[in-house]
């Protein structure tokens, strides 16, 4: 999959589905890019207000974590100056009106790849969001590595990424409606083929039995996304740390921290024990293979 063809698909099937006028009622607030959490994990817990705060959101979608940030910044009183950069117009579309129904200033739009980050919008930056991009690049390791370039110092990063295991019957069905559709049937036809399969599956298919699967029931977009992107991948937690160190990271941070701790899943005093000994990394890998529900893991990182 090219650049072009994730344009194709992110014009046609902008996501995740957002109506702007639903501003107007509520914040869809999460991580990583809560401006809290960003702050503890990131910059012992204080923004100095004598500066500008300068964020990225790199590959923003529809604009999630560009309108949490920006509302958080505004709220806080902070001097905020954030830039938004993806592939596709017709997210950025969606995006610039949820902003400007709130009448949040200090946004930049910028459309291109993460790849040419150091033309389109380059830093320093002192916080940078990816969150659910890094998984569908080509490259994902040059990719962060782009990213880490355009960091200011002693900035820092919140990171999406895939997860396996609660994403358990995904990847055979990619593979399955890949079979099906062909290289050439129109996404419309795509996304009612993927429905009509998802609503026959025997009922011993994974994906069917996965209780921590629903975008496909939100929205088209979310169905596209899940099932029929051409490219994405999942990272366990070890694979996660290999990916961030190869940036030259450090990880600051798992969230929810609670889901990295396998003593909360450990009911023998003797195993809790032996858990207790792990490194911090070993112990996160642990929990998640204890838990088996995570869809995706999100840390903040930093040089």
């Amino acid at each position: 999959m090219t650049d072009p063809d994730l344009t194709r698909q992110y014009d046609a099937y902008p996501y995740p589905a957002r109506d702007p006028r639903e501003e107007d009622s509520r914040l869809l607030e999460g991580s990583p890019s809560h401006l809290a959490e960003l702050i503890h994990h990131l910059f012992g817990g204080v923004w100095p207000k004598s500066r500008p705060f300068r964020a990225l959101v790199a590959g923003g979608g529809t604009g999630d974590a560009l309108v949490m940030l920006a509302q958080h910044c505004a709220t806080a009183g902070l001097d905020a100056e954030i830039t938004y950069l993806d592939l596709s117009a017709a997210a950025r579309a969606v995006a610039e009106a949820r902003i400007a129904r709130r009448k949040l200033a200090g946004v930049r739009f910028a459309t291109g790849s993460l790849t040419d980050l150091a033309t389109l919008a380059p830093g320093p930056y002192d916080y940078i969001d990816c969150c659910g991009v890094l998984h569908h690049l080509e490259d994902p390791p040059a990719g962060l590595k782009a990213l880490t370039a355009q960091l200011a110092p002693d900035g820092g990063l919140g990171l999406m990424v895939y997860a396996p295991q609660g994403r358990t019957g995904v990847y055979p069905l990619q593979s399955a409606l890949r079979r099906l559709a062909g290289p050439e049937l129109p996404d419309r036809d795509r996304v009612a083929l993927a429905r009509a399969l998802v609503g026959g599956l025997p009922a011993g298919n994974w994906f069917r039995r996965n209780p921590f699967l629903g975008d496909h029931q939100q929205s088209d977009a979310g169905l596209y996304d899940l099932l029929l992107h051409a490219r994405d991948r999942a990272y366990t937690v070890p694979d996660l740390a290999e990916l961030v160190a190869g940036a030259g990271l450090a990880i600051a941070g798992w969230v929810p921290p609670v889901r990295y701790d396998p003593s909360v899943v450990l009911a023998d005093g003797k195993l809790k024990a032996r858990a207790q000994r792990l490194d911090p990394l070993a112990a996160a890998a642990l929990a998640e293979e204890l838990l088996g529900s995570h869809k995706t893991h999100v840390v903040y990182a930093a040089p």
